[in-house]
């Protein structure tokens, strides 16, 4: 019995070796990545922070510095991205009612998300690098980008015309 425990090994070695199957190239359980903090503000120097439970981007000075929120980050493939706040338990999401897309808070652990592939596409964001700047394209709703006003204090929303004058869609995005 011994004898034949050998070849039969290097038979099944072999043929893993010549015909990999799917669960060896991607496991079924994806091992956890590590959420990272970066800090985010617009090309116009404005920064993120909650007001009314929604998050606007202003210009803080002095000690309002402090109510600067830095953006919480999960990758969930090369490009691919989670967003969140207050250490991931707000999550950034792509929303479509009816004919409007919105940009919203949800109260969502962000490591959760990659466990549902349906629901964590509204939470996906596309990032985009384009010299020092970053863009972030809804990966639910292509060709939404997440954008501020040129006016401070105003929310951080979706746009689908990155071009338009008044909307800013580039960042500067840093770890923390």
């Amino acid at each position: 019995m011994g004898a034949c425990r050998c070849p039969t090994s290097h038979l099944i070695s072999l043929l893993l070796f010549l015909f990999p199957s799917e669960t060896a190239c991607r496991p079924s359980v994806k091992r956890p990545c590590k959420v990272q903090a970066f800090r985010i503000w617009d090309v116009n120097q404005k920064t993120f922070y909650l007001r009314n439970n929604q998050l606007v981007a202003g210009y803080l000075q002095g000690p309002n510095t402090k109510l600067e929120e830095k953006i919480d980050v999960l990758p969930v493939e090369s490009h691919a991205v989670f967003l969140g706040i207050h250490g991931g338990k707000l999550c950034l999401s792509c929303v479509k009612a009816g004919d409007k897309i919105r940009l919203q808070l949800e109260a969502v652990d962000i490591t959760d998300l990659s466990k549902t592939q349906e629901q964590g596409k509204r939470f996906t964001f596309i990032r985009s690098d384009s010299g020092p700047t970053t863009s972030f394209e809804s990966a639910a709703c292509p060709g939404w980008f997440l954008c501020t006003q040129l006016e401070a204090d105003r929310p951080v929303s979706l746009t689908n015309k990155p071009g338009e004058a008044i909307i800013v869609t580039k960042f500067y995005f840093q770890q923390d």
